[in-house]
Protein backbone atom coordinates (compact mmCIF):
# COMPACT_ATOMS: atom_id res chain seq x y z
CA UNK A 1 0.00 0.00 0.00
CA UNK A 2 1.33 3.68 -1.14
CA UNK A 3 2.02 5.34 2.13
CA UNK A 4 0.10 8.64 0.74
CA UNK A 5 -2.97 5.84 1.29
CA UNK A 6 -2.05 5.12 4.20
CA UNK A 7 -2.04 8.83 5.55
CA UNK A 8 -5.82 8.71 3.86
CA UNK A 9 -7.14 5.91 5.86
CA UNK A 10 -5.59 7.41 9.10
CA UNK A 11 -7.29 10.92 8.11
CA UNK A 12 -10.89 9.18 7.46
CA UNK A 13 -10.51 7.97 10.93
CA UNK A 14 -9.88 11.15 11.86
CA UNK A 15 -12.66 12.56 9.60
CA UNK A 16 -14.86 9.95 11.30
CA UNK A 17 -14.22 10.65 14.97
CA UNK A 18 -15.06 14.37 14.26
CA UNK A 19 -18.44 13.36 12.52
CA UNK A 20 -19.08 11.46 15.26
CA UNK A 21 -18.10 14.41 17.63
CA UNK A 22 -20.88 16.73 15.92
CA UNK A 23 -23.73 14.17 15.61
CA UNK A 24 -22.99 14.42 19.62
CA UNK A 25 -23.58 17.64 19.48
CA UNK A 26 -26.52 18.03 17.39
CA UNK A 27 -28.30 15.13 19.92
CA UNK A 28 -28.50 12.67 17.14
CA UNK A 29 -28.76 9.14 18.55
CA UNK A 30 -29.77 7.62 15.88
CA UNK A 31 -27.67 6.21 12.85
CA UNK A 32 -29.45 6.65 9.26
CA UNK A 33 -30.64 4.14 8.26
CA UNK A 34 -30.30 1.65 11.19
CA UNK A 35 -28.12 -0.71 11.32
CA UNK A 36 -25.50 0.69 9.16
CA UNK A 37 -25.73 -1.73 5.90
CA UNK A 38 -21.83 -1.81 5.12
CA UNK A 39 -20.75 -2.74 8.65
CA UNK A 40 -23.58 -5.11 8.55
CA UNK A 41 -23.07 -6.99 5.53
CA UNK A 42 -19.11 -6.68 5.74
CA UNK A 43 -18.59 -7.90 9.73
CA UNK A 44 -22.26 -9.04 10.49
CA UNK A 45 -22.42 -6.29 13.44
CA UNK A 46 -25.53 -3.98 13.97
CA UNK A 47 -24.85 -0.71 14.50
CA UNK A 48 -28.17 1.52 15.37
CA UNK A 49 -26.70 4.11 17.66
CA UNK A 50 -24.31 7.02 17.26
CA UNK A 51 -22.37 5.42 20.67
CA UNK A 52 -21.99 2.64 18.96
CA UNK A 53 -20.65 3.69 15.70
CA UNK A 54 -18.19 5.77 18.49
CA UNK A 55 -17.71 2.39 19.51
CA UNK A 56 -16.90 0.32 16.79
CA UNK A 57 -14.97 2.81 15.36
CA UNK A 58 -12.34 2.80 18.59
CA UNK A 59 -12.70 -1.22 18.27
CA UNK A 60 -11.32 -0.37 14.21
CA UNK A 61 -8.46 1.70 14.99
CA UNK A 62 -7.16 -0.81 17.31
CA UNK A 63 -7.43 -3.88 14.90
CA UNK A 64 -6.43 -2.29 11.59
CA UNK A 65 -3.64 -3.97 10.06
CA UNK A 66 -2.38 -1.51 7.44
CA UNK A 67 -0.18 -4.53 5.71
CA UNK A 68 -3.36 -6.19 4.56
CA UNK A 69 -4.56 -4.23 1.86
CA UNK A 70 -8.15 -6.24 1.95
CA UNK A 71 -7.91 -5.52 5.66
CA UNK A 72 -7.82 -2.06 5.10
CA UNK A 73 -10.35 -1.83 2.26
CA UNK A 74 -12.93 -3.12 4.57
CA UNK A 75 -12.04 0.02 7.08
CA UNK A 76 -12.21 1.99 4.48
CA UNK A 77 -16.10 1.15 3.58
CA UNK A 78 -16.91 0.97 7.38
CA UNK A 79 -15.87 4.38 7.99
CA UNK A 80 -17.48 5.80 4.85
CA UNK A 81 -20.00 3.95 6.29
CA UNK A 82 -20.55 5.81 9.61
CA UNK A 83 -19.86 8.78 8.61
CA UNK A 84 -22.83 9.14 5.81
CA UNK A 85 -24.71 7.18 8.79
CA UNK A 86 -24.27 9.65 11.43
CA UNK A 87 -23.90 12.97 9.51
CA UNK A 88 -28.13 13.33 8.60
CA UNK A 89 -28.46 16.05 11.40
CA UNK A 90 -26.23 18.96 10.72
CA UNK A 91 -24.48 18.57 7.13
CA UNK A 92 -25.37 21.00 4.66
CA UNK A 93 -27.55 19.62 1.75
CA UNK A 94 -24.51 19.67 -0.49
CA UNK A 95 -22.60 17.28 1.16
CA UNK A 96 -25.22 14.93 1.41
CA UNK A 97 -26.23 11.96 -1.13
CA UNK A 98 -28.18 13.42 -4.13
CA UNK A 99 -29.45 10.26 -5.39
CA UNK A 100 -31.98 7.85 -4.29
CA UNK A 101 -32.42 3.94 -4.30
CA UNK A 102 -34.94 4.64 -7.24
CA UNK A 103 -32.25 6.38 -9.02
CA UNK A 104 -29.23 3.87 -8.83
CA UNK A 105 -31.63 1.38 -9.90
CA UNK A 106 -32.28 3.30 -13.22
CA UNK A 107 -28.92 3.56 -13.65
CA UNK A 108 -28.19 0.09 -13.31
CA UNK A 109 -31.23 -0.85 -15.50
CA UNK A 110 -28.99 1.20 -18.04
CA UNK A 111 -25.49 -0.83 -17.46
CA UNK A 112 -27.22 -3.90 -17.87
CA UNK A 113 -29.39 -2.85 -21.11
CA UNK A 114 -26.45 -1.73 -22.65
CA UNK A 115 -23.75 -4.16 -21.09
CA UNK A 116 -21.37 -1.74 -19.83
CA UNK A 117 -19.71 -0.69 -16.38
CA UNK A 118 -20.22 2.45 -14.49
CA UNK A 119 -17.84 4.89 -14.04
CA UNK A 120 -17.32 6.45 -10.88
CA UNK A 121 -15.52 10.17 -11.57
CA UNK A 122 -13.69 11.12 -8.39
CA UNK A 123 -13.62 14.90 -8.77
CA UNK A 124 -12.44 14.37 -12.68
CA UNK A 125 -12.54 17.25 -15.41
CA UNK A 126 -14.17 15.56 -18.22
CA UNK A 127 -17.39 12.88 -18.51
CA UNK A 128 -15.88 9.52 -20.18
CA UNK A 129 -18.00 7.65 -22.48
CA UNK A 130 -20.97 5.29 -20.74
CA UNK A 131 -22.59 6.25 -17.35
CA UNK A 132 -21.22 8.35 -15.40
CA UNK A 133 -21.50 8.90 -11.73
CA UNK A 134 -19.61 12.51 -10.42
CA UNK A 135 -18.24 13.27 -7.18
CA UNK A 136 -16.79 16.70 -6.64
CA UNK A 137 -17.70 20.41 -7.15
CA UNK A 138 -18.39 21.24 -10.68
CA UNK A 139 -20.28 17.89 -12.81
CA UNK A 140 -18.91 17.76 -16.40
CA UNK A 141 -21.57 17.64 -18.96
CA UNK A 142 -23.80 13.67 -18.91
CA UNK A 143 -22.91 13.30 -15.31
CA UNK A 144 -25.44 12.22 -12.33
CA UNK A 145 -24.05 13.93 -9.70
CA UNK A 146 -24.14 12.21 -6.89
CA UNK A 147 -22.24 14.68 -3.93
CA UNK A 148 -19.06 17.04 -2.84
CA UNK A 149 -17.82 14.29 -1.10
CA UNK A 150 -16.34 11.20 -1.57
CA UNK A 151 -18.06 9.46 1.53
CA UNK A 152 -21.36 9.05 -0.10
CA UNK A 153 -20.13 6.28 -2.58
CA UNK A 154 -21.08 4.02 0.56
CA UNK A 155 -24.91 4.61 -0.51
CA UNK A 156 -23.35 3.48 -3.88
CA UNK A 157 -21.05 0.64 -2.96
CA UNK A 158 -23.82 -0.82 -0.71
CA UNK A 159 -26.46 -0.63 -3.53
CA UNK A 160 -23.56 -2.68 -5.62
CA UNK A 161 -23.28 -5.22 -2.95
CA UNK A 162 -26.94 -5.93 -3.15
CA UNK A 163 -26.85 -6.20 -7.35
CA UNK A 164 -26.19 -9.18 -9.54
CA UNK A 165 -25.01 -6.59 -12.62
CA UNK A 166 -22.60 -4.82 -9.65
CA UNK A 167 -21.30 -7.79 -7.83
CA UNK A 168 -20.18 -11.13 -7.16
CA UNK A 169 -20.90 -11.82 -3.92
CA UNK A 170 -17.84 -9.33 -1.82
CA UNK A 171 -16.44 -8.72 -5.08
CA UNK A 172 -17.20 -5.36 -7.61
CA UNK A 173 -17.18 -5.97 -11.40
CA UNK A 174 -18.97 -3.87 -13.86
CA UNK A 175 -17.45 -0.68 -11.99
CA UNK A 176 -14.77 1.88 -13.33
CA UNK A 177 -13.33 4.31 -10.62
CA UNK A 178 -11.53 6.97 -11.87
CA UNK A 179 -9.25 8.86 -9.90
CA UNK A 180 -9.06 12.88 -11.17
CA UNK A 181 -7.57 14.25 -8.09
CA UNK A 182 -5.57 13.55 -5.50
CA UNK A 183 -6.17 14.27 -2.03
CA UNK A 184 -5.83 11.54 0.64
CA UNK A 185 -9.54 10.69 1.50
CA UNK A 186 -9.91 10.53 -2.21
CA UNK A 187 -6.87 8.40 -2.49
CA UNK A 188 -8.11 5.84 0.37
CA UNK A 189 -11.52 5.75 -1.45
CA UNK A 190 -10.18 4.96 -4.67
CA UNK A 191 -8.39 2.17 -2.98
CA UNK A 192 -11.12 0.57 -1.50
CA UNK A 193 -13.44 0.28 -4.20
CA UNK A 194 -10.05 -0.75 -6.64
CA UNK A 195 -9.00 -3.52 -4.01
CA UNK A 196 -12.66 -4.94 -3.48
CA UNK A 197 -12.21 -5.50 -7.70
CA UNK A 198 -13.33 -2.11 -9.57
CA UNK A 199 -11.08 -1.09 -12.28
CA UNK A 200 -9.16 1.98 -10.58
CA UNK A 201 -7.84 4.43 -13.59
CA UNK A 202 -5.84 7.03 -12.23
CA UNK A 203 -5.74 10.10 -14.10
CA UNK A 204 -3.69 12.16 -12.06
CA UNK A 205 -1.00 10.03 -13.55
CA UNK A 206 -0.67 11.86 -16.80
Amino acid sequence: MEKITTKGIKKLFSLTRTKIRLAKEAKTEYTKPKPLPLIKLLSGKDIDTVLQAEEYLNQLKEKIDYADNKSAAKTVFELMDIIEGVKYKFEPLEFMVNVDYEKLSEIEGKAKEKQMPVNLLLMTEKERGGLNLFIGYDPPKNTVFLSRVPTTLAYFINFAFNSKYFSDGLKLKNINIILGHRTLILNAVSFAIGDFGANLIDETQK
